[in-house]
């Protein structure tokens, strides 16, 4: 019995298909080593040659915060994210009275987190002021600043691990655990990206302390869950590097007598590379 022409050419085809995905697949369930998903991930953003030329950048945009727990409120107002080297200030403002919003800035050596009051900083603003490593570490605003962590880890020399793919809220992306070799240690950082763009696309901050003796009700040790988590997304190409143009943050805290989740979120607008920047923006006040 002849086989049928059209059977056989479809099985050649499926063969043939089978044949070019198997070594994506392979490559996507490789567990890379650290320095082979950093690599990726730069190129990602852009030609090495084309890193080193920007030396400032400027993203300006509009902002809006909705405070979920602890909290009530639905705030519309502007953001921006100004970088030279390693240094980085960050601003999402607000026109009202009781909350004008929050302020980062790390001038490379000293850091410096605005105050909603005299004397008293928001949750999400005393979490990075307490663990002030995310941002001494250029790990805060990710690849949209130019201190980002990654651009200069040998000088650097985090402790990195990478995880292989985890499901992350459905989605499969690449796991890649940093520790600062110096500052404190109590923030558990992970990084996360695209397994098939390499692109960060999520950062996750980690600290649980023990309650306050008078917060527990048994002798049992009670903890409090800090959870800092930056969401990067809608990538586009601006003077030959791909950059997020939104940019979330959601934080949380969870314990005995203490409960807050708040999300903001950053619309970038325009970007802006190489401009002279006053080195004053970056004076810690």
């Amino acid at each position: 019995m002849r086989p049928n022409p059209s059977i056989l050419v479809s099985w050649l085809l499926i063969c043939a298909f089978a044949a070019v995905m198997a070594p994506a697949a392979r490559a996507k369930d490789e567990k890379l080593k650290p320095e082979q998903l950093i690599a990726k991930h730069l190129e990602s953003i852009g030609a090495a040659a084309k890193l080193k030329e920007i030396k400032t950048r400027s993203t300006s945009g509009t902002s809006q915060v909705v405070f979920v727990v602890g909290g009530a409120g639905n705030l519309s107002g502007q953001g921006s994210v100004v970088s030279s080297a390693n240094s980085v200030r960050a601003a999402f403002t607000f026109p009202v009275q009781d909350y004008r919003g929050e302020e980062f800035v790390f001038d490379g050596d000293k850091i410096s987190v605005a105050q909603i009051s005299p004397g008293v900083r928001s949750p999400v603003g005393r979490f990075i002021y307490e663990n002030d490593s995310v941002l001494k570490e250029g790990l805060l605003f990710g690849s949209l600043s130019t201190s980002w962590a990654l651009l200069n880890t040998a000088a650097k020399q985090p402790r990195l691990d990478s995880a292989g793919l985890k499901k992350i809220n459905g989605r499969e992306l690449y796991e890649l655990k940093y520790e600062p070799r110096r500052g404190k240690g109590n923030v558990l950082t992970t990084l996360y990206f695209d397994p098939e763009t390499f692109r960060h696309v999520r950062s996750q901050y980690k600290v649980e302390v023990a309650a306050p003796a008078p917060n527990r009700i048994s002798d049992s040790a009670e903890v409090i869950h800090y959870l800092l988590i930056e969401e990067f997304d809608q990538f586009q190409e601006v003077d030959g590097l791909t950059l997020p143009r939104t940019y979330k943050l959601e934080f949380s805290i969870e314990g005995p007598g203490r409960a807050f989740v708040g999300n903001w979120t950053y619309t970038i607008r325009e970007v802006v590379h190489n401009q002279v920047i006053d080195p004053q923006v970056f004076v810690p006040k």
